[in-house]
């Protein structure tokens, strides 16, 4: 006898599941499986995102070299100093931040050390070009030691600029024939002398004017030999100081 009830509704008849296959559905994205194709996946992303990071540091390594170069070619560059010609204001092993944009808007003035390069008289120690481009890219050969690689930097203090008059008189300076009133300390020798600066030249002297090495021996210093004001003494600390 048959089970069915003609009686019934169908909503009380009892269902029958669909026969399926015994087959494994795959894993959803994120899903706790992972299949081959997953794990490859994540491999190369893995390695896109250390790429990536490769370039991005390159590029920061690059950005911060160039941005060194070109603050020490216009802007400041530091330097050491090497002889006690300079004392007491400057000791030999001091190390000393120099402004290298202010020449490239005003001259020298008295009073002021600068750093330039030896020897000052040949042309081969000036920086090069006739115009603003060409002396950026001397300057920054210089700084990539590729031109002026024999200028040994020197530093000294102006005591005359172009047109002066430079008197020693028993080691005491004159300029233009009044006594010079510096507001620096120095040691004096009983030197005597007379020299007149030619345009667009300094004169320069060490602040230890009987052990210094100066315009008093080898002349005066143009301009195009200049690379700098100093600054500060920056190290070592203990001898922190403007100029």
């Amino acid at each position: 006898m048959s089970d069915f009830n003609p009686h019934t509704t169908p909503t009380e008849q009892e269902p029958v599941d669909d026969i399926k296959p015994d087959v494994k559905p795959p894993s959803p994205p994120g899903g706790g499986g992972k299949s081959i194709f997953g794990k490859d996946e994540e491999s190369r992303r893995k390695r896109e995102k250390w790429i990536a990071l490769g370039l991005e540091l390159a590029i920061l390594f690059i950005i911060a070299m160039v941005l060194a170069l070109y603050l020490q070619a216009f802007v400041i560059k530091p330097f050491y100093v090497p002889s006690p010609s300079m004392e007491p204001t400057l000791q030999e092993g001091d190390r000393v931040l120099v402004d290298r944009a202010s020449y490239h808007w005003r001259e020298p003035r008295r009073g002021e050390v600068i750093v330039f390069r030896f020897d000052p008289n040949d042309s081969a120690n000036w920086t090069k070009g006739g115009n603003p481009l060409t002396r950026a890219l001397d300057l920054l050969a210089e700084v990539l030691n590729i031109t002026h690689q024999d200028g040994l930097p020197f530093i000294k203090r102006v005591v005359g600029v172009s047109g002066d008059v430079v008197e020693l008189r028993d080691g005491l300076l004159y300029v233009n024939g009044e006594l010079e009133d510096v507001d620096y300390e120095y040691i004096q020798d009983s030197a005597n002398g007379r020299w007149e600066v030619p345009q667009e030249h300094v004169m320069v002297m060490g602040d230890n004017r009987p052990n210094s090495n100066d315009s008093r021996r080898w002349g005066f210093i143009p301009y195009g030999a200049i690379m700098g004001k100093a600054m500060i003494i920056w190290w070592p600390p203990g001898r922190w100081s403007t100029l």
